[in-house]
């Protein structure tokens, strides 16, 4: 069935978002984005209860209301925000205008899912598996701006173009951000960024929102229902048909990912929390400094990660020890590095999946280009320790420790 998306030329698309790089000195509420949106798009259905809009006006509204009392924006910051957020109204609405027209969207099978602590090598493995032509990956740019799909405007630049004009104005392509966490428009990216248009945990990376977060995670079956016709949306214009996700908070929430995938091929990475949890708080602060210049105390980021990311393992032991059925294939990140390609292999070869020579081959020209991380090569460096963040070893061990050695997980120390 042909939709009226299937017209979009370039100037169109940046006609509907042209309203997001307007400079913003105003107070942020929720009617007031839903507003602009509707204006700039014609359009007026933001869903309904079919998509979730009450719970997603409650969830814009404590957002709005949390950047307004909590976040501390510079005015330049404020008008980032303004830009993050308007757009992700405007592909709300034109989302649920192009499933209104497109009643046979494909089914999700038996997608890869992957999770872990942040920065145990979850998005390097994911950047990997990509590489198959069998596997479709969550990218930057069709979250940023999902329609028309890709496939469907005959210019995928036109799409690359407008998201990398928005990272830019966001602030994103900064030498100090791609230190931390490297921005693209085309790149693979985490499924947070499927789940932005149904007002999601990805607003509280980039901002400093405590009152915002209690409210979200009481939607979050919504968020990833909204991710789940995203990806459906998606599929129906590309050749692979294997979804690989990924997302570190599906380590408390996988009966969650299971209901939405019940057929789901679940993996964990696992990462001496040593490596990892200043690492999350880093990234924290420098994407939280792109709209503020507050900075957060380290020593008061810190211990409420470690006990935070503490308690998100727990959830997944426990839930794990429930549901010994479900079988779950563990991923360590020093082997990872140490031979990408055969931890592929043999993660495919745990769940009866075949391994093609063109995915080898793939997987193995991809890797030529990036460092032992799978980073690409760049002289662009950036530095933190622990002790940055009122940590300690000592304090890791105790936090952590059981977990390190029920898993054999090594230790990376010194």
């Amino acid at each position: 069935m042909a939709t009226s998306y299937d017209r979009d030329a370039r100037a169109d698309l940046e006609r509907v978002y042209a309203p997001v790089f307007e400079p913003f000195a105003g107070t942020f509420t929720a009617d007031g984005l839903i507003a602009e949106a509707r204006a700039a798009t014609g359009l007026d259905d933001l869903g309904g209860a079919a998509k979730a809009e009450p719970g997603f006006r409650t969830r814009l509204g404590a957002l709005c209301a949390a950047l307004e009392s909590e976040a501390n924006l510079t005015a330049l910051g404020r008008t980032r925000a303004h830009c993050r957020l308007l757009a992700m109204v405007i592909s709300r609405l034109r989302t649920v205008d192009y499933v209104r027209q497109s009643p046979d969207l494909p089914p999700i099978a038996a997608p890869l899912v992957g999770t872990g602590m942040p920065r145990s090598g979850t998005s390097f493995l994911q950047a990997l598996l990509a590489q198959d032509p069998d596997n479709l990956v969550p990218r930057t740019g069709h979250g940023m701006v999902p329609i028309p799909p890709p496939g469907v405007l005959g210019d995928e630049q036109a799409r690359l173009d407008l998201v990398w004009q928005m990272l830019q104005f966001q602030g994103f392509d900064s030498d100090e951000v791609n230190a931390v966490h490297p921005f693209a428009p085309d790149a693979e990216d985490e499924d947070v960024l499927f789940q932005e248009a149904a007002c999601c945990a990805l607003f509280s990376g980039f901002y400093n929102v405590p009152s915002y977060v209690g409210v979200q995670q009481q939607g979050y079956d919504e968020q990833i229902a909204w991710q789940k016709q995203l990806m459906r949306v998606i599929q129906a214009h590309q050749p692979a048909s294997r979804w690989v996700l990924k997302a570190p908070e599906y380590v408390s929430r996988l009966s969650s990912v299971l209901e939405h995938y019940p057929d789901a091929m679940v993996f964990v990475n696992h990462r001496d929390p040593a490596r990892t949890i200043a690492s999350i708080a880093s990234l924290y602060i420098t994407f939280q400094s792109v709209n503020s210049d507050v900075k957060i105390p380290g020593e008061y980021l810190g211990p409420g990660l470690l006990q935070g990311q503490a308690a998100s393992v727990r959830a997944c032991e426990e839930w794990r020890l429930a549901h010994p059925e479900v079988k779950i294939v563990d991923i360590h990140y020093k082997r990872l590095v140490a031979d990408p390609v055969g931890t592929a292999e043999a993660l495919y070869d745990a769940f009866g999946l075949r391994f093609t020579d063109a995915a080898r081959e793939a997987m193995t020209r991809w890797l030529a280009a990036r460092n032992r991380h799978g980073q690409a090569q760049s002289g662009i460096r950036h530095t933190y320790s622990l002790g940055d963040f009122g940590l300690s070893e000592d304090m890791v061990e105790e936090a952590f420790g059981d977990y390190l050695d029920r898993y054999g997980i090594e230790r990376e120390r010194g």
